[in-house]
């Protein structure tokens, strides 16, 4: 039984509004009403994905430009790789580096951070000597390292207002992973 109606009632189910008319269905988006939730929840996460993307690639490309501009080193973070300086700089630690602007600036007592011509590493220890060249020694060490040049002497540590340096433990592990994978000779030791 297949029943088309009448041509009066077609004419009615034609004119009538699409709220009106209960076949037709429609998702909404056309009147401009509000997506469906499926999409919005999609939009969020794709806006929040970029969003996230954009902070953490600032921070990792940003941070460290900001830090060679601001502490005038080429240098601006380190990793302790050894314990010759310990206890005030621990194995693994990540200090922070300003760079030097002329000879004068080093004291007696300072931790310097310079290139060891040695072993072509850079090695970050205290001064303990001053004259035509800079004598340092670790903190843990029994014996001085050689004397090395200023020219060598690529910065100091950052230090709190008490002179301690400024550190952030465990966070020099990342430096010492990843160097670890590349070439060993450019973390920061304390031979």
């Amino acid at each position: 039984m297949n029943h088309e109606g009448t041509e009066s009632e077609k004419r009615n189910f034609e004119s009538m509004t699409e709220e009106q008319n209960p076949r037709t269905f429609s998702s909404g988006v056309e009147n401009g009403d509000k997506p469906s939730k499926k999409k919005s929840r999609l939009k969020s996460f794709l806006w929040n994905f970029f969003f996230y993307v954009v902070i953490i690639g600032g921070i990792v490309f940003g941070l460290p430009r900001f830090l060679v501009w601001k502490l005038k080193t080429n240098y601006p973070m380190a990793a302790i790789t050894s314990g010759s300086m310990w206890p005030v700089l621990k194995q693994s630690d990540l200090v922070f580096i300003k760079g030097i602007q002329n000879n004068d600036q080093i004291q007696v007592g300072d931790i310097v951070v310079f290139r060891n011509r040695a072993n072509g590493t850079l090695t970050i220890h205290r001064v303990i000597k001053l004259g035509d060249k800079i004598t340092t020694k670790g903190d843990a060490n029994f014996s001085e390292d050689a004397p090395v040049e200023y020219k060598d002497v690529i910065g100091e540590t950052l230090n709190w207002n008490d002179n301690k340096p400024v550190r952030i433990p465990k966070l020099g592990l990342i430096t010492i992973f990843t160097n670890s994978l590349r070439e060993p000779t450019n973390n920061v030791s304390g031979e």
